[in-house]
Order: structure tokens, then sequence, then C-alpha cells
């Protein structure tokens, strides 16, 4: 199915990244101690977010922070998958609400222009 920019491509299984458990790893410091170290895994993280402009605000933010958003077979138009460190999806999700909050008052600014002058009939 033909995606636009906008909107995250519909993987099948086969095309989905590969899930990347914890790693861990011994290191050796500058004096010769050896630490154990913990590397984070990758997961899966299903958003489900309210309108189409929040949903091509998320996948701009996905693409911007090198990350790849995708959508499952027969998941809604508004559900974008992501598969990252718990960390990255923390971040994601903090930076997504922040955002998310500057455009539902931008929308609620011109939707408010638009009645006015098209519905109410009081031009500019």
């Amino acid at each position: 199915m033909p995606h636009d920019d906008q909107s995250p491509p519909t993987l099948t299984e086969t095309e989905l990244p590969a899930v990347t458990p914890l790693e861990f790893v011994v290191t050796e410091d500058a004096s010769g101690m050896l630490a154990l170290d913990v590397r984070e895994g990758q997961f899966e993280q299903s958003y489900g977010l309210d309108n189409p402009y929040s949903c091509w605000m998320f996948v701009a933010l996905c693409r911007r922070e090198g990350l790849m958003a995708y959508r499952r077979p027969r998941q809604r138009s508004t559900t974008v998958c992501v598969r990252t460190t718990a960390a990255k999806h923390e971040a994601l999700w903090r930076r997504y609400t922040e955002l998310s909050r500057q455009l539902n008052v931008q929308l609620a600014k011109v939707t408010h222009e638009f009645v006015r002058e098209h519905v109410e009939g009081r031009g500019p």
C-alpha cells in the first residue's frame, strides 16, 4: 500500500527490525579492574495518537531522531510503532507531549480564526 511522506510505512512481520535483548559486557578500566556493563536492548512500543496531525508530527520527530516509525498490517492510521531502547522511548514521548501541547494551541488559534471568518462572517 503506498504511503505519503508524512505517514509511516506498513511493514510485514519479516520486514520488522530485529529485537535486541539486554547485553552484559565485561569491561576493563584504566587500572585493570574488571566491571560488568549492561547495554540496553531494544523493544517495540506502539503509540496510539489522537489525530492525523499528531501522527504526522510524531513520525517527523522519529525521523529526526533517526528512528524508524512503522505500522503493522491492519493497525489504525493513527497508530505508530517504534523499536528502540527504553531511554529513547521515554525521551521521544517526553518531546512529543511537549510539541503536542504547542501544536494543540496553534490548531485552536487557526480553528478559531477560521470559524470567525467563514462561519460567523466576521472578516479580519
